[in-house]
């Protein structure tokens, strides 16, 4: 019950951490796929996640103060139960709004906004290209990270040329 709890809290911090734009490697592959661009709804996702966490985190309450005299009439339990019914309850209430769907996480919608497929597909690649260290930076400093895509997108747009090369003449 532990590592089931744990695994869940896991996921919880992973869907957080994409939702709230920190880490961007899963929606940034989604641009490299071939075919119909299918979108990516990490709101809901977070919210079923946590639904989990917040209704195993009430059993492993449960459990332990139902095992302690002091604590054994506690409403923390129930609390976190209710929670996880507001979770859920809200999750299908978004998946219903595309608006609501949309609204998290924001670079990535306004990305799909502003950007034509072919860019996008030119910014999943560059993604893969830059540096580790690079990539760290730039899931944590949105601005940087949109200086970097509207940089991609000019390439993309204007095609990238070596001034220095030799052999730009013959071409």
């Amino acid at each position: 019950m532990w590592l089931l709890t744990l695994i869940a809290g896991g996921f919880t911090l992973y869907y957080g951490a994409v939702l709230g734009g920190i880490y961007k490697d899963p929606l940034m592959s989604r641009f490299r796929q071939y075919g119909e661009e299918r979108r990516p709804y990490p709101v809901c996702r977070f919210l079923e996640v946590a639904c989990v966490f917040c209704f195993l985190l009430g059993l492993m309450v449960r459990i332990v103060t139902s095992q302690s005299v002091v604590f054994q009439d506690s409403l923390a339990p129930l609390s976190l139960w209710v929670l996880a019914g507001m979770l859920l309850a809200s999750s299908l209430f978004i998946r219903r709004r595309p608006v609501l769907r949309e609204s998290l996480p924001r670079w990535y919608y306004e990305l799909v906004k502003v950007a034509t497929r072919q860019e996008r597909r030119f910014l999943g690649f560059a993604w893969l290209r830059i540096p580790r260290k690079m990539r760290w930076r730039l899931n944590g400093d949105q601005a940087a990270f949109k200086v970097w895509a509207d940089m991609v997108r000019i390439t993309v747009i204007y095609g990238a040329r070596d001034p220095d090369d030799p052999w730009a003449l013959w071409n």
